[in-house]
Order: C-alpha cells, then sequence, then structure tokens
C-alpha cells in the first residue's frame, strides 16, 4: 500500500487526486458503521482503488480512530480493495505512525508539497510603480514599505518578513496587503485573520492546537503567502508568545501539526498612531521580533476628493443601466451626488466612511423612485 501524504491548499490536493475509483474517509466510516450493525454489509468491498482522506476530515473522527489510524487504514483495505491512501494535510500523529509501520506492513509512502511564491525583484518593482494608483495619499508609507521588503528577494533569505502597518482606520492598511498579494499571488486568496475577533478560550484551543479548527491547519491550507493579521493589537497579549518563533524562524507548531513559512510576508496592523506607543502596548517580546515599522497618515483633503469621484464611480457601476442613468442624472439644488458629498469632506476622515455615505446617498433616490 502506498501513503500520499499531500501538503497545501483543497485545490492543490484536488489537482493530485486519481480521477475515479475512490473513497473518502467519511464513505469508509460510514460504512464500517453500517456493517458493524449488519455484519452482512458488504456491497462497497473491493470496490475502489483508492482512500482519499481531506484535512477536514480528521476532525470528525474520534480521539481514539486518530491513534490508531494507520493501522485502522490497513485492516480496512482487506473489505475495502484500494491499494493507494491520500491524505490532505495529516497531523504530524499520524505522520509517525506511517513512518512506525513503514517496515512493518511493507508501505511506500511519497511527500508532496504545495511551493509558495518568493517575491521577486519585478514584483518589486510593481508594486513601487503600481502603488500610488491603488493606494491613495500614502507616499511615505510606500517608501517604507518597499525598504522593508527589498532584502527578501535574496535567495539566501528564506526568514519570513514581519512588517507592522499601523496609522488610522481606513486609510489603505488593509487595502495594502490585498494589493501585494495581487501582485506576488495572483489568483490566490490572500490569507487573512481578524484579530479583534478573538477574546475568548475559542482563540486558545484556536491557537494552540485543535484537530478540527487551527491557526496551523489554516496556515498549511493557505494559498497565498502573504499573511494579513488584521487589527494585530486587539487580541489578547496572553497569546502573543504563540507567534515568538513564528516570526523569528518561520515555523508555527501546535500539538497537531508543524508549519514551515518561508519567504512568507506577514502584515499585521493596528490603529496605533506611532512606534513608541506600539512598543509600550504590545510590549518588548512581541514588539522586538518586527521587521519594520510602516505608517499610515490621515488622508489629505485633495486626496478624499479624488476618492469621492473613484467610489461613486464604483458603486455606481454595481447598478442596472436603468438605476446607473438615473442616479448619473440626479442632482439635488444643482449638485450631483459626488459634488454634494464634497462640500462635507472637512469631517470625512476616511475611506470607509466616504463609502459609507456614498452608498446612503445613491440609495435614498433609488428607494424614492420605485
Amino acid at each position: 500500500m502506498k501513503f500520499n501524504v499531500i501538503y497545501g491548499p483543497l485545490k492543490y490536493f484536488n489537482e493530485c487526486l486519481p480521477a475515479e475509483d475512490t473513497i473518502n474517509l467519511t464513505e469508509l466510516i460510514r460504512w464500517s458503521d453500517a456493517r458493524r450493525n449488519n455484519p452482512l454489509e458488504d456491497k462497497l468491498i473491493g470496490s475502489y482503488e483508492n482512500l482519499v482522506v481531506f484535512g477536514d476530515e480528521y476532525g470528525g473522527v474520534t480521539e481514539a480512530f486518530i491513534e490508531m489510524f494507520v493501522l485502522g487504514i490497513i485492516s480496512f483495505q482487506e473489505f475495502l480493495g484500494y491499494s493507494e491512501v491520500y491524505l490532505h494535510n495529516p497531523p504530524n500523529r499520524i505522520v509517525g505512525q506511517i513512518e512506525r509501520y513503514k517496515e512493518e506492513f511493507n508501505l511506500e509512502v511519497g511527500i508532496k508539497q504545495f511551493e509558495h511564491s518568493k517575491i521577486t525583484k519585478s514584483e518589486i518593482k510593481r508594486i513601487r510603480d503600481e502603488f500610488s494608483g491603488t493606494i491613495l495619499g500614502q507616499e511615505r508609507a510606500k517608501d517604507s514599505l518597499l525598504q522593508n521588503l527589498y532584502d527578501i528577494v535574496s535567495p539566501k533569505k528564506r526568514k519570513p518578513k514581519v512588517i507592522m502597518l499601523y496609522g488610522p482606520p481606513g486609510v489603505g492598511k488593509t487595502e495594502t496587503a490585498n494589493f501585494i498579494n495581487n501582485i506576488v499571488n495572483d489568483g490566490q486568496k490572500i490569507f487573512r485573520k481578524q484579530f479583534s475577533m478573538y477574546h475568548n478560550d475559542s482563540f486558545y484551543s484556536y491557537i494552540f492546537g485543535d484537530r478540527s479548527n487551527s491557526f496551523a491547519k489554516d496556515l498549511i491550507e493557505r494559498e497565498s503567502n502573504v499573511i494579513l493579521l488584521d487589527e494585530f493589537d486587539k487580541c489578547n497579549k496572553l497569546f502573543y508568545s504563540a507567534f515568538y518563533q513564528l516570526f523569528d524562524e518561520g515555523v508555527f507548531e501546535d500539538k497537531y501539526y508543524e508549519v514551515n513559512l518561508d519567504n512568507a510576508i506577514f502584515l499585521c496592523t493596528s490603529n496605533y498612531r506611532s512606534v513608541a506607543e506600539i512598543k509600550r502596548n504590545l510590549g518588548e517580546a512581541i514588539y522586538s521580533r518586527f521587521d519594520g515599522f510602516v505608517e499610515y497618515v490621515e488622508l489629505a483633503e485633495d486626496v478624499k476628493l479624488k476618492l469621492i469621484n473613484d467610489i461613486f464611480a464604483s458603486e455606481v457601476e454595481l447598478l442596472d443601466e436603468q438605476d446607473k442613468d438615473f442616479i448619473y442624472e440626479y442632482n439635488v439644488n444643482g449638485f450631483k451626488i459626488p459634488e454634494l458629498l464634497k462640500t462635507q469632506v472637512n469631517v470625512l476622515n476616511n475611506v470607509r466612511e466616504i463609502r459609507r455615505y456614498l452608498k446612503q446617498m445613491i440609495a435614498i433616490p433609488l428607494v424614492e423612485r420605485l
């Protein structure tokens, strides 16, 4: 029997699978339970060439099943006939069992690892050339970001780059992470975790190890090597210790998984207004592990005026043709919607506020017109 151990996103795993003659772990267990209840249940016997175990299926079985996983798979082979087993991101415990029983049961083992993109000089150049057209009003942030990113292009560099993007909300920090990901990992989803959501005991199990839902498991399954930890300052400080080895060495471990994050780009965001404030609030231990700090500033008036035009155009494009024509012609006392909002530009602080007000101003006349 051959065990194919495949690490990476689900899409990559599916690409490695045979097209037919497969049974998955959930179906195997369902058959096993039915057979236990009815010994004559044998309709699946010898029907399959391959057993497939998806990453989400490990969390659906008992701890006892995991402890005897490989022996169980070997014993079921007699009834189901499969000769190859495909394991998607198996916990370390299962990989250890394969090694332990390899000689005794003459197991063949193949390991495949999804290769994440490493940022290149040409991509650094694209970030430099395209940044200002995407992230408005943050020229100093652009220069600082490029300086922090450049050395990671070296072939000798494997340690992840860890950068804090800080400043007021809604001025381009999260958009910067998405922008970089679109250049470095075109077509692949950015890995993003919103740390403001994590305050309770569930975050403990998520960070330090759970078979069905864990940070390590999510990291293994990520498509992108650009990792956004949004509002990093909002989680309980007790959890920062989990990131020491990750930021230092590019390795994250919990009781089930060990993940290597060579060449990853970690972009952490916070709403702090200075590096001194970051150090004071996060603490020296985690502060010292950042490679750089990139400041984002309040939006200047000319930037907000341009954003009003751009966001208005993008929101109207989402409408059907009839509503679109109506909104472009609509005015209040001679003011079109964008011009009307521009008269209040001084009370608008960021992109989110501009978008929210524009959506409301577009919706009101459309609803009244019904």
